[in-house]
């Protein structure tokens, strides 16, 4: 399986959470993109990756290496700080790269509006949003931006996984990716 690993670990306890993800899924094919490392510009939202240049951005940075891996996986798992129930703004900005990753072309999805994806798989995502004391208002909050983020990216099965200060995340990986 090939799984791709976007992470916004920038400070001690990411990185640790990072490499905690990493071995876990040591046995697969795995690739691990550091966000907050990488130089990703942010989204100017003039679509040319729709039309003019269909399916690459242009703008050269590291998301061109990232989204090329994203095509072929089998997962994406997203490693964030969780603020006020939102991805963390590194999270937020490489997400809203992956407008290449979408065709001009509408769809329809449970009564709404959704672009088609321009590499359709069936893909899994699992969040994994950690935070020192966790709100469990916010936590409702960012379990539905993730499903909305999952349908963006026509992922039919997604999971999140919320960790709170110091603690273990092997078992509640070993249950999430059971489920996803």
């Amino acid at each position: 399986m090939k799984i791709v690993i976007v992470s916004d670990a920038s400070e001690m306890r990411g990185r640790l959470l990072e490499k905690s993800i990493c071995d876990f899924f040591q046995k697969d094919q795995v690739l691990c993109f550091n966000a907050a490392k990488a130089r990703i510009g942010y989204c100017i939202g003039c679509f040319a990756c729709r039309v003019k240049t269909p399916g690459k951005c242009i703008f050269e940075d590291d998301m061109d290496e990232i989204l090329r891996a994203y095509v072929d996986c089998d997962a994406l798992i997203i490693l964030t700080a969780m603020k006020y129930g939102c991805h963390s703004s590194v999270t937020k900005c490489f997400l809203d790269r992956t407008i290449p990753l979408e065709t001009p072309f509408l769809r329809g999805v449970d009564g709404e509006v959704h672009m088609t994806a321009r590499y359709p798989r069936q893909r899994r995502l699992l969040a994994v949003a950690y935070g020192d004391s966790l709100d469990p208002d916010d936590c409702i909050v960012y379990n539905q931006l993730i499903k909305r983020n999952a349908i963006n990216l026509d992922m039919k099965r997604h999971k999140t996984i919320f960790v709170e200060g110091g603690e273990d995340i092997q078992a509640k990986l070993a249950r999430a990716w059971r489920d996803l």
